[in-house]
């Protein structure tokens, strides 16, 4: 009997680690209002297909996306996300004396965001209880990287995606406005690093002892970080995947 338990728990956690390839809230939430680029979308959809963890987790942001909240819980969120924004860009907060109304998208945005992250967190206490005296997994950070990107736009990546003919000679993403420089990574898909580098270009070239050790057939990840003047992230490519072919 506690055999068979162990191997539930094993199983079940398993299922709910994070892998590589894993979602970011953000990456579920831009994907389920539209706004993910491509073709980091696609790779997404891909993805979901195949990752219970994924599917939980856009499950829980839809019924947050489609719950109607009280005036009273409207409030509060309201409150909490300006005070978490306060505290993140080093400003004051926008306390109800300012009268202040944000735009109805960017409020719903905030909202769903911030209504989603309750339930991520709800989600792990659920599965803590249920594990007993065992870890729950825990939700990682994109990668070393993009640590600070907590409120950001999408900074759509143009190349390499999919699978490419040959190793690509550069990485290419559309500039993002208000951005002074590029915090750019090459990883294998287990997020262990083989390259970085900063620019302020919207595309750097890759260095040719990188290309030699990128062998055909195996998937790769790269991802890039706008920052702003002060080095404080304000956009992120999320992870894209691609594949030399053999």
């Amino acid at each position: 009997m506690a055999e068979a338990r162990m191997r539930e728990r094993s199983l079940l956690t398993k299922a709910l680690s994070a892998s590589g390839a894993c979602a970011t809230p953000f990456e579920l939430s831009s994907l389920a209002d539209g706004s993910l680029a491509e073709p980091a979308a696609v790779r997404l959809r891909d993805h979901l297909s195949d990752c219970p963890r994924c599917q939980t987790e856009l499950t829980l942001l839809n019924y947050f996306e489609n719950a109607a909240p009280t005036p009273d819980e409207e409030r509060a969120v309201r409150w909490i996300s300006a005070r978490l924004e306060a505290e993140t860009i080093g400003g004051p907060a926008p306390l109800q004396a300012h009268g202040a109304v944000p735009p109805r998208r960017s409020a719903s945005k905030t909202l769903n965001v911030a209504g989603f992250a309750l339930a991520t967190v709800a989600l792990g206490a659920a599965i803590t209880i249920g594990l007993r005296e065992h870890r729950a997994p825990e939700l990682t950070q994109p990668s070393l990287v993009a640590p600070t990107v907590l409120r950001s736009a999408a900074i759509r990546a143009l190349s390499p995606a999919g699978v490419v003919d040959a190793a690509p000679d550069a990485l290419r993403w559309e500039p993002q406005t208000g951005a002074a420089s590029y915090s750019v990574q090459l990883m294998e898909v287990d997020d262990a690093e083989l390259w970085s580098a900063v620019t302020p270009d919207a595309a750097i070239a890759l260095p040719q002892s990188l290309l030699a050790r990128l062998a055909p057939g195996k998937p790769l990840l790269w991802e890039v970080v706008a920052k702003d003047a002060a080095g404080r992230a304000i956009a992120w490519s999320g992870k894209q995947r691609f594949t030399i072919r053999k």
